[in-house]
C-alpha cells in the first residue's frame, strides 16, 4: 500500500438503524450513476419497519452486483430528512469527520478508477458480490482537510456550471417546442404533404472498413436532450452514418418512448461519424433546415405516430423509416420555413453551445477526479 494512502475502513463504520417505529415511509434506491432516486419497488403491503434508515451525510451502497455491472452503486445523503433503503444495502457513516470530508470521500467513490478496483475485489459468484471487508480494505489518499475542501470546491464549481447550463437548456428546449407548435400546429382541413418531401432518411454514405471515425453510442444520446454527450474514435465495421447537423432518432423501444433524439454536432469539419444501427438518420431537404427537422422529431404528434407504428416482438419493437416518411405536415411549411429558421436559430444554437460547453466541463470533472490520486504532497496528508 502506498505510504500516503489509508484504508477506507479506518474512517467508516456500518450503521444498522431500522425503521422499527414506522416513522419513515420514503423509500429510495441508488442509481448506477451514484445518486439516490425514488425506488421502483412495489412496497404495497410491505413491512417497512425492517428497512434501514439513512440520515444526513450517511452513505448507502449495494455490493451485490459489482462484478456484473463493473460499478458500485453508492451515494451520500444530502437530505436533512431521514429516508429508507433496502435491508440489503449497507448504510455507513464517517467516524473521523475531523480527518475526512463526506464530499471528498464521495468524489473518490465517483472515480472510474475506483469502480475498476471494486471489480478486482469481487468474489467468484456469478453476480460478483463485493465483500464488506474487501471494500474496507480499499484505500484512498487523505490529505489535510484544507486540501480536501479545495479539491471539493473546484469540483463543485464545475458541477454548478453544468447544472446552470442544463437549466438554461431545459428552458430553451421548451421555448423551441412552443415556437414550433405556434408556427406549425394545423387543423385537419389544411393541405398536407408527406415529410418525405422535406426530409431524407438514412442518407447514403461510405466509410471504409477499418477507418478510425467518430462513434456515437445510443447511451451518448441523453433522454430529452438536444446534443449528444460526446463521441469516441472507433474502427468502422458497420452502423448508421451521419455528419454534423443530422438528426439522430432512436427507433427501438424503450429509447424511442424515452425521447432519445439529438442533433449531431462537434464532429471534425467535413467528417462522417457512425453509430448504433438503432438510429434513424434524418437530414433536411430544401427548403427545410435541421432546426425544423429537430423540432418535428421532438413534436408529440410525430413521436406518437412513430410509437404507434412500432413492430416486432415485445421488448424489441422498432419503427421503420418507411413509416415515418408517410407522416404528413401542413403544406404551409414551404412558405414560412425561412422565417421560422430565423426565429428558431438563436434558440437552438444556444442549446448546442451550452451542451458543447457541458461536454468540455464533464471532461474537466473527470480530470479533477483522476488527479485526486496524484495531486497531494505526502507531507500534506493527515495523520
Amino acid at each position: 500500500m502506498k505510504s500516503n494512502y489509508r484504508r477506507i475502513g479506518d474512517f467508516i463504520e456500518r450503521v444498522n438503524t431500522r425503521n422499527k417505529e414506522g416513522l419513515y415511509s420514503e423509500l429510495l434506491g441508488i442509481n448506477i450513476n451514484k445518486y439516490f432516486m425514488p425506488s421502483v419497488a412495489n412496497v404495497v403491503g410491505t413491512d417497512l419497519t425492517k428497512y434501514k434508515v439513512v440520515e444526513h451525510q450517511m452513505f448507502a451502497c449495494n455490493r451485490m452486483h459489482v462484478g456484473r455491472d463493473m460499478r458500485l452503486p453508492i451515494a451520500v445523503s444530502k437530505s436533512t430528512d431521514p429516508f429508507l433503503v433496502s435491508p440489503a444495502y449497507d448504510v455507513f457513516e464517517i467516524t473521523k469527520p475531523d480527518q475526512l470530508l463526506h464530499d471528498y470521500l464521495m468524489m473518490w467513490f465517483t472515480r472510474a478508477e475506483f469502480d475498476r478496483n471494486t471489480w478486482f475485489f469481487t468474489d467468484t459468484d456469478v453476480r460478483g458480490k463485493l465483500g464488506w471487508d474487501s471494500f474496507c480494505d480499499m484505500t484512498l489518499p487523505v490529505p489535510s482537510l484544507e486540501k480536501q475542501q479545495e479539491i471539493v470546491d473546484d469540483y463543485h464549481t464545475v458541477q454548478e456550471r453544468i447544472r446552470i447550463n442544463e437549466e438554461l437548456n431545459n428552458a430553451l428546449e421548451e421555448t423551441a417546442q412552443t415556437l414550433y407548435k405556434h408556427w406549425f400546429d394545423t387543423d385537419e382541413n389544411q393541405d398536407k404533404v408527406f415529410i418525405d418531401d422535406l426530409i431524407e432518411f438514412n442518407p447514403k454514405h461510405t466509410i471504409p472498413k477499418g477507418l478510425m471515425a467518430p462513434y456515437i453510442e445510443m447511451s451518448d444520446v441523453i433522454e430529452n436532450k438536444l446534443s449528444v454527450s460526446g463521441y469516441r474514435m472507433r474502427s468502422f465495421k458497420s452502423g448508421s452514418k451521419f455528419c454534423n447537423n443530422d438528426i439522430l432518432f432512436a427507433r427501438i423501444t424503450p429509447c424511442l418512448e424515452n425521447g432519445k433524439t439529438a442533433i449531431v454536432s462537434g464532429l471534425p469539419q467535413n467528417s462522417l461519424g457512425f453509430g448504433s444501427t438503432e438510429f434513424i438518420i434524418m437530414r433536411p431537404k430544401k427548403p427545410a433546415n435541421f432546426y425544423w427537422v429537430y423540432c418535428l422529431a421532438r413534436d408529440e404528434k410525430f413521436r406518437n405516430y412513430a410509437i404507434s407504428s412500432m413492430v416486432g416482438s415485445s421488448g424489441r419493437q422498432r419503427v421503420h423509416s418507411d413509416y415515418l416518411k408517410e407522416f404528413k405536415v401542413s403544406s404551409k411549411v414551404f412558405d414560412v420555413m425561412d422565417e421560422f429558421e430565423n426565429t428558431i436559430k438563436p434558440v437552438i444554437n444556444s442549446v448546442i453551445q451550452n451542451s458543447e460547453m457541458n461536454n468540455k466541463l464533464e471532461e474537466v470533472k473527470k480530470l479533477l477526479l483522476s488527479k485526486m490520486a496524484t495531486v497531494m504532497d505526502e507531507k500534506e496528508f493527515a495523520n
